[in-house]
């Protein structure tokens, strides 16, 4: 198989959407962000959000990670922004955290790194907004654990917008598409 028919294979079985206007997508709109953070729409609805979108490069950087891991969970934070219902992840990137074959445990090293990598992406004109964290559940699929689901509703509660993103590797490899699922709490 040529590489030209492995990306067209690879793009069909995760369902990739080809934009028409690549920086209309993402374009990052400060005015429009700080009015929809601003309204805060979801505090209304818990079923404000009905789609995200996910960039390929935000996905291929979940991935790796996820698949360095190897048995161990791998955990990361995601950068996007909002645009009506839909949350837009436009990057991602890995988070030095403690991981076992079914945790993953955030140090004070990793806070600070968080907190050092998003300003220093605005300071090179990355305006995104952590929009919510993913991590690894690698062979045992894509849910949230009670765990999970206690960190997520902590995120919401400070953070929000916020998603959270479960990649298997194991699985993405063995079935040839990836295998993630993104959950909100309320």
């Amino acid at each position: 198989m040529d590489n030209h028919m492995a990306q067209k294979t690879w793009e069909m079985s995760n369902n990739v959407e080809t934009v028409q206007s690549v920086d209309d997508l993402y374009k990052y709109n400060k005015k429009q962000q700080q009015d929809i953070l601003t309204a805060k729409p979801w505090e209304k609805d818990p079923h404000y959000f009905k789609d995200m979108k996910v960039s390929a490069l935000a996905l291929l950087k979940m991935v790796m990670h996820a698949r360095s891991g190897g048995t161990l969970e791998v955990m990361g934070l995601l950068l996007g922004k909002v645009d009506a219902n839909t949350m837009i992840v436009m990057d991602s990137f890995a988070l030095s955290v403690e991981g076992t074959e079914t945790r993953v445990n955030a140090q004070a090293q990793a806070y600070e790194y968080m907190a050092d990598y998003t300003e220093n992406a605005k300071t090179v004109g990355r305006l995104e907004n952590v929009v919510g964290w993913y991590h690894s559940h690698p062979g045992y699929g894509c849910w949230l654990s009670g765990i999970d689901v206690s960190t997520q509703m902590l995120n919401q509660q400070f953070q929000e917008p916020f998603v959270a993103i479960v990649i298997d590797p194991v699985r993405t490899i063995s079935a040839g598409k990836v295998n993630l699922g993104a959950f909100r709490t309320y």
